[in-house]
């Protein structure tokens, strides 16, 4: 068994390709004897994102607090997304968050830990960008 509490957990930045003011917090993981799913907290502050992306696992998402935009860009649809929402991504569907100047937001992502093959494929190849501001420190 495990207990431990969310603000003990290091803080690390997204650094996947075109990431923006991202950060992740690996609360349960395969290092922690996870052998089938991992919980992690992602928070994506102001004029942030996480590109448009796809895999081969699916993930549940549930947002905690604040808001943002899931970018669904083989639908070339957004969907709005707020505290209490819940979100479930198949696999191989192409999807990526936003937030705009006066929103950040917070969430669990719930994924397998097999993962078949271990690859992401980003629809950018700008590369990540983090810049700590006052209220928002790793």
């Amino acid at each position: 068994m495990k207990h431990l509490r969310s603000q003990d957990v290091p803080t690390d930045i997204v650094r996947e390709p075109g990431a923006k003011q991202a950060t992740i917090k690996r609360l349960i993981d395969t290092t922690d004897g996870a052998d089938r799913f991992v919980l992690s907290l992602f928070e994506v502050m102001p004029n942030g994102s996480t590109p448009p992306h796809y895999h081969e696992w699916e993930h549940e998402i549930f947002i905690l607090e604040g808001s943002m935009t899931l970018q669904l860009p083989q639908e070339k649809r957004d969907v709005k997304l707020n505290a209490g929402d819940v979100i479930f991504i198949p696999r191989n569907e192409p999807h990526g968050f936003i937030t705009g100047s006066d929103e950040t937001c917070r969430f669990l992502v719930v994924a397998p830990t097999e993962r078949p093959p271990i690859r992401n494929y980003f629809l950018t190849e700008e590369p990540y960008q983090y810049e700590e501001t006052a209220g928002h420190r790793r």
